[in-house]
This record gives C-alpha cells, structure tokens and sequence, in this order.
C-alpha cells in the first residue's frame, strides 16, 4: 500500500515537471513566433546606477528630495553582461537641481503662477537629460516645477504637493504616471557612505560614485571592482522562477490573486481620488505605457486596475502610448530613451493645450 502511494506521488510529480517543462518550450516558441521580447526583473541586480560622489538626497518624514543647487552631476548606469563578462554602458549624462532640490536646472519664482508635474521616474527624466527643462520653452503659461521623483507612486505625490503647495504658487497639476506606481509605498532615499565618498564603495553597493574628475576611467575602474562579482553567486528559487516565460505569462493571473487585497493598492487609489476632490479640474492625470506592457502586447495587472478604478470613480485618465515602439527606452533598465521623453513631451504638451 505504501509503495503504491509512493509511486503514485513519484509519477504525479514527474508528470508535473513534465507539464511544467513542455510548456516553458511552447511559449518560448510561441514568443519567438509572435516576435514577444522582454526581460524580466532579474535583470535589475545586473543593472548598476553610478554618480558623481557627494551627497545626493534630502529626506524628509514622507518624501524625499534632492540636495539644493547641485549643478551637473554626472550620472552613468551600466549593465552587468555576465556572459560576455563585461559592462554595456546605458546611459551617461549630467543633471542639476534647483533651489527647492528638484531636478531642474532652473530656480523657482516664489511668487510666479506655476504648473506642477507630479510624478515618478519618467517624470522626473531618468534615462536622459530631464525633457521638463526644455518643456517651458514649449509652455509658456506657467512656470514649471519638475516635482517627479523615481521609485514614487500616488501615495508620495500627495505627500509632495501638499509640501510645495506651502511653498510656491501653484494654479495647475500634472501627475505622469505608469501603472506600477500603484504599487509603491513611501520612500525615503539616503546618502550612504558610498555616495558621499567613491572611497567608500565596495562591489556590493548601487547605487556606485566616482570622484568628480573627467579624466578618471569609470569603467576601467567599475570592471575592476564589478566583474565577476557574481561568480559565485547561488541562483535561489525565486531568480529561477522570475527566469521562466511561464512564470512572465502568468504574472497578471498571479497579481490578481496575490494583490487583490493589497493594503498600499487601496492607499495610492485613495491617493488618486483625494487629488481629484481638492483640485477638480485643475488637475488631469496622464498615464505612460511603459516598456513590460508593450513586450507583451498586453495590459498589466495594476493597469486593469487604475483603469477600471478611473471609470468607476468618473476620473478622466489621459493615455500616452508610446506608440507601442521599444526603441524609445534602454535596452535592460527600460527607461526612455531621448528619443521616448521627446514624445512625452509631446504627448503631455497637447493634453495640456486640450485641458489648461
């Protein structure tokens, strides 16, 4: 009776791991027949940020900022290509923060009737030189305030305008968002001993920092310190399964089922329905698909979400496609590209001329 149950059991499982492994192969094919491309999140402990040393952010109780008036600081990101075993660099450019220690070249006028951009990443114009520093020279009703902070959501948008709005005159509100930002709860970045000294860093830190010296060689210095870091390095059960196109395929039927729930969900939805009722229609709410829904061909979890919470609360959501077009992010970090925050910008310049 015993080694029946056993049997039955052993056969049960292989037949699993059978099932399992054909269908792993299936939607591989399947993918490379539809031409489906994408990377899924693992890619990110391979995906290395790197600035210029010195302190960096500002912290506050339920936001952050950045250190006032910093003027060009160089800010590089690099991925790890562990089989080739080198770093492809995916950006490299510089950035400035203003009076209020947001990232804009440009100091605020008190005073002056203003529009603010709430907003995370993509918002804020990581990946390249920030495109809201040029976007005043397009929109010229108010002054622009660059209020976009990366890793953000709803939660830590509301927490920041009611801090600016004590601060500056604003008259209009722009929040940019991608549907992930449902998701994120508050957080507050640190200068760790690495960012303020590049002395400091070892191989385990990212971000990275470098001295402020052009003549220094990053990545001479980075391959010496990163390469081959994960030489040894286990690959635990979950790097393993997120590496599975199963797994990729069946993340939104997952996400429904694990996130139904989700107490910081419900608090950046809250968030979104607080921002209508204070500011009516001086606010409008542009969401930017970002590159995981276009990889897939599909709408994500959390945009089925906003979508259906925006109708049924009456809200008008405003859609930035980005045509639908991969080539207007970086390979491996999947922020825009230039040539993704040109359209953008333009994409948000006529919404604006539509509703303000």
């Amino acid at each position: 009776m015993f080694k029946k149950l056993a049997l039955n059991i052993f056969i049960f499982f292989l037949l699993s791991i059978l099932i399992v492994i054909s269908l792993e192969f299936l939607l591989r094919l399947y993918s490379k027949i539809k031409d489906i491309k994408f990377t899924n999140d693992n890619r990110y402990s391979n995906v290395i940020r790197v600035y210029e040393e010195g302190k960096l952010f500002e912290p506050f109780q339920n936001f952050y900022l950045y250190e006032k008036n910093i003027k060009d600081k160089r800010f590089l990101n690099f991925f790890i290509d562990e089989k080739e075993n080198k770093l492809i660099k995916i950006w490299d450019y510089n950035f400035s923060t203003n009076n209020y220690g947001l990232v804009q070249s440009k100091n605020l006028d008190k005073k002056k009737e203003s529009i603010l951009f709430l907003g995370d990443s993509f918002t804020k114009g990581t990946g390249s030189e920030p495109w809201l520093d040029d976007f005043e020279s397009k929109y010229k009703k108010f002054q622009i305030i660059n209020a976009g902070l990366g890793a953000t959501g709803f939660i830590q948008f509301f927490n920041l305008d009611n801090y600016l709005s004590k601060e500056l005159n604003i008259k209009k509100r722009v929040i940019i968002f991608i549907s992930q930002d449902i998701r994120r709860n508050v957080i507050l970045l640190n200068n760790s001993k690495c960012i303020i000294n590049y002395l400091n860093c070892d191989y385990k830190n990212n971000p990275q920092s470098i001295p402020n010296d052009r003549d220094f060689d990053v990545e001479k210095y980075l391959s010496n310190k990163l390469l081959n870091r994960n030489k040894n390095k286990e690959i635990n059960l979950r790097f393993f399964i997120k590496n599975l196109f199963l797994y990729q395929y069946l993340r939104t039927s997952i996400n429904t089922l694990r996130l139904k729930n989700n107490d910081v969900i419900k608090i950046n939805l809250e968030s979104i329905k607080r921002f209508k009722m204070k500011y009516k229609d001086e606010v409008v709410f542009i969401r930017i698909r970002d590159a995981g829904e276009i990889m897939f061909k599909k709408d994500s979890y959390e945009t089925k979400v906003i979508k259906k919470f925006f109708k049924e609360n009456k809200i008008k959501e405003h859609f930035c496609d980005m045509s639908n077009d991969l080539s207007m992010f970086h390979k491996y970090d999947l922020h825009p590209n230039k040539k993704g925050y040109e359209f953008i910008q333009n994409c948000v310049l006529k919404i604006l001329k539509d509703n303000f």
